[in-house]
């Protein structure tokens, strides 16, 4: 039986039982039946002697009255023989088998078909006339000579009576045993069953955590000798309960003590990660704060060199005009205000340079699409690189934090492609969609490597990403090692 499922203390009670009852049963049915076979035999040969006895004193005494062809006297003896209990037909033939006198006097001189057996001797034959019955036939014998025979028709009814109370004697028998032995078997099976229903409780509370208590070991039997193995199997799993309870209290403590310092640990970790993503967030504030700052302060510098020195040149360069007026065609004067007036137009256009290169003018007068294209001009006068730019649409007006982002990235992109890049051509797409713009840069150089873009010494990269974070936009730079670099930036708008 699996311990899985309930326990049923009576199921081998039940079964033990019913064996004990079964070989009761058993060894009282094939008793009864022998019995009954051996009564059988020996009341059908009881009846079967006593039916000759009959028949052989008939035979005896019929001689003389047969002789004397007396029939009185041959009925005289018939009808007290007819009279014996279980005796139901008497019969005395010729020797041709013709009945001379018959217990019925109906069937006086028919022709019966018993006689007496072959060599002259007595003989017991079963017939089923009205009921089963015996036919005994003995020869009439005088002088050697046979005079006919006697025929009794003896009734089994006796044996079928002794049988019957033969049967009834062994069911009670039987049936007094088999109390005997179901009180013997239940006895027999409470014994056997008892010991091993209670091994199974202590099995099943063992199962449960539960140990004690301890078997009751005073049988000499296998039975005890289990019991007594089952109480030294649960004291040494008390035993090892007990030190394994020792050990994992030992380990709980470890692991608690463990949790204590990695819980400890954690949270200054958490604290040191908190303070490092506070000063990370305070440098890039920080950083955005001095772009914007610095921004400013290059559009204030522009302004003023663009309107004050500017003004003050062309003053200048005014009044150089008047001079060379007023003193007239004098060779040496007149060189010399020339050589003053190219001086000043050069130096007007290095203050245009110069206030370009810290604020175009043309990102704050006519927008991100114009100054993108007077820088890719710039670009390829100087660097000597072919830059087409295509817009679309042709004109992009951003406020003037993205439009900076945006300019001061592909500033950037510019000068690695002319620092690092080896290029011949660039190709600057500008495209303004509903919910972002997208600025994308790409080169025919030699290819950036990723281990650049994540070095975090690249500081131009690190720059860039910078303008785009505070915008919530993004950068993705690509490198094909031999086939260019693509720069994408993408700013929602």
């Amino acid at each position: 039986m699996s311990l899985s499922r309930p326990w049923r203390p009576r199921r081998l009670r039940t079964k033990l039982l019913l064996l004990f009852a079964g070989a009761v049963v058993l060894v009282g049915a094939t008793t009864g039946a022998l019995a009954s076979l051996r009564t059988r035999s020996t009341v059908e040969a009881e009846l079967v002697k006593r039916g000759l006895a009959i028949a052989t004193d008939l035979a005896t005494f019929s001689v003389r009255p047969l002789l004397d062809d007396d029939l009185a006297a041959l009925r005289r003896m018939v009808n007290p023989a007819v009279t014996q209990d279980y005796v139901r037909t008497v019969a005395i033939l010729d020797t041709d088998g013709r009945v001379v006198m018959h217990s019925d006097l109906a069937r006086i001189g028919e022709r019966a078909s018993a006689t007496s057996p072959a060599g002259g001797g007595c003989g017991a034959t079963l017939a089923t006339a009205d009921e089963p019955r015996y036919e005994i036939a003995c020869p009439i014998v005088a002088a050697e000579e046979r005079l006919g025979s006697v025929v009794v028709g003896y009734s089994r009814a006796a044996a079928d009576l002794a049988l019957a109370q033969v049967r009834r004697d062994i069911a009670w028998a039987c049936l007094v045993v088999s109390l005997f032995g179901g009180g013997l078997a239940f006895l027999l099976s409470s014994y056997v069953s008892r010991p091993i229903t209670q091994i199974a409780a202590a099995m099943q509370r063992a199962r449960a955590g539960a140990i004690a208590p301890l078997l009751d070991e005073r049988r000499s039997d296998e039975i005890g000798l289990l019991a007594a193995s089952f109480n030294q199997m649960t004291t040494d799993l008390a035993r090892h309960e007990q030190h394994l309870s020792e050990l994992v209290e030992a380990r709980t403590a470890e692991l608690r003590e463990s949790n204590t310092r990695l819980e400890r640990e954690v949270a200054e970790r958490t604290e040191v990660e908190a303070e490092l993503r506070r000063s990370r967030q305070e440098l890039r504030d920080l950083t955005a704060h001095l772009q914007s700052v610095r921004e400013q302060e290059r559009t204030e510098v522009a302004r003023e060199i663009h309107d004050e020195l500017g003004q003050d040149l062309t003053v200048l360069k005014m009044d150089v005009h008047w001079v060379a007026q007023r003193v007239g065609p004098t060779p040496p004067v007149a060189a010399r205000l020339a050589t003053m007036s190219r001086a000043i137009d050069g130096t007007v256009q290095a203050v245009r340079r110069l206030s370009s290169r810290l604020r175009p003018k043309l990102l704050d007068d006519l927008g991100l699409s114009a100054a993108i294209e007077w820088q890719a001009r710039e670009f390829e006068q100087h660097a000597g690189v072919a830059c087409r730019v295509r817009s679309d649409p042709d004109d992009i007006l951003l406020d003037p934090a993205r439009s900076t982002a945006l300019f001061r990235i592909f500033q950037e992109t510019l000068t690695n492609v002319a620092r690092h890049a080896g290029a011949s051509r660039v190709d600057v797409v500008l495209q303004r969609l509903p919910d972002r713009v997208e600025l994308q840069v790409e080169d025919d150089g030699n290819g950036i490597t990723s281990e650049r873009v994540a070095d975090r010494r690249s500081l131009g990269i690190v720059g860039m990403r910078e303008r785009v974070r505070p915008l919530g936009g993004h950068l993705d730079i690509v490198g094909r090692p031999g086939g260019g670099t693509t720069v994408r930036v993408s700013i929602p708008c």
